[in-house]
């Protein structure tokens, strides 16, 4: 664990800072992770302050034609306990995540790419896993961002933006995409976890058996970020949101 991650306490469903973790701008993120030479490629990892600023416990209503069922993102219908979270991908390499565009037969990594008909567009398999974790390693739950629209959305160097959209997708170096916690499937489904403390972990550029999907050359920076929590009892009240 960085020193930029730390540990919550649970409370009216709300995961708070510990006293001791202060909030920083993205510019402190900057001064932990500056972009360095690796050859014009990317180097990915995951704000952790973000990560850990933004947790949260709630209890959301599924309907059964809900999309998040179809895409597996939560268990079933009904109510279900939720622990969002943001993620913000930053490229910290000297050369830019060209994604391009997810449409085209020909892109390079279209065997990646599933269009899911729920939401009419196409999404990118495998790229993170998230994961909670019980002390001794083991896991209790399970969520996995079933796809990714990378853009540049927030600034931590220099560099100006090249303009990456959904329709010609990349992160420019120096910049971050951002996945804020209301996105479907930006959370793990932890309905039924008993109460207790556990580690939350997120893995990006997972890839499959023949590695990672991108090329981060050196990978000098952690494709892992993770914190501690704890888990209110089921029983108890958290918020609730649409």
């Amino acid at each position: 664990m960085t020193t930029s991650q730390g540990r919550f306490v649970a409370v009216a469903g709300l995961l708070l800072l510990a006293p001791a973790l202060a909030l920083s701008q993205r510019t402190d993120v900057s001064r932990d992770f500056p972009i360095y030479p690796n050859g014009g490629r990317p180097d990915l990892l995951v704000d952790p302050q973000r990560f850990v600023a933004q947790m949260q416990i709630v209890d959301r209503y599924f309907a059964p034609e809900d999309c998040a069922l179809a895409e597996g993102v939560v268990g079933g219908p009904g109510y279900r306990r939720l622990l969002r979270f943001d993620t913000v991908v930053v490229n910290m390499g000297d050369g830019d995540l060209v994604v391009g565009d997810r449409s085209d037969p020909n892109n390079r990594y279209a065997d990646w790419f599933v269009f899911h008909p729920c939401h009419g567009h196409y999404h990118i398999k495998d790229f993170s896993v998230y994961e909670l974790l019980r002390l001794d390693g083991t896991l209790a739950a399970r969520g996995v961002k079933q796809g990714f629209c990378f853009e540049d959305s927030f600034k931590y160097g220099p560099n100006k933006s090249n303009g990456y959209t959904c329709q010609f997708q990349g992160i420019t170096s120096g910049w971050g995409d951002w996945y804020y916690k209301q996105l479907v499937g930006q959370w793990i489904d932890i309905t039924g976890v008993p109460e207790g403390d556990y580690r939350v972990r997120v893995t990006i550029n997972k890839g499959g058996k023949k590695g990672p999907l991108f090329d981060e050359g050196s990978n000098r920076y952690p494709n892992v970020v993770e914190t501690l929590i704890h888990v209110p009892d089921p029983r108890s009240k958290v918020d609730i949101v649409e």
